[in-house]
Order: structure tokens, then C-alpha cells, then sequence
């Protein structure tokens, strides 16, 4: 399951305020990570309505594709 959390980006080190730079999040002042088993996502925070909504797609999306595949 991908775990996340929101951070002010002034205390995020250096180098990833860089990579925000580079994927035009240079100027957000809240950044979120998502972190999966095998990434980290940088995003903008979703507000909390969008994010309801999107978990229930993911989740069934996540369900249909282990059904599929078998996992």
C-alpha cells in the first residue's frame, strides 16, 4: 500500500527543493509524497474531497488489476 504524507517544502533538503524546481513545483508550499514500493511521487496536495473520490477509483482499479493478474 502506498503511504504518504503533505511537507512544507522549505524542509525538504536541497536537492529534491530541486527536483520540485524541475517538475514546476519550485513555487508550491505544501508538497506531497507518495511513496510505493518501488517510487516516490511528488505531487501537489489534492484537496480532501478530490482525494476520497480518487482513492475509491485506485482502490478498485488495485483490485480489478490483482484479479487479473492473479496476485
Amino acid at each position: 500500500m502506498p503511504r504518504s504524507f503533505t511537507i512544507e517544502r522549505e524542509n525538504l533538503p536541497a536537492v529534491v527543493q530541486g527536483w520540485l524546481r524541475a517538475a514546476g513545483l519550485g513555487e508550491e508550499e505544501l508538497v506531497e509524497l507518495i511513496f510505493t514500493e518501488q517510487e516516490i511521487l511528488l505531487r501537489r496536495p489534492m484537496s480532501p474531497h478530490l482525494r476520497d473520490w480518487a482513492k475509491g477509483v485506485s482502490d478498485k482499479y488495485d483490485q480489478a488489476f490483482r484479479q487479473i493478474t492473479g496476485l
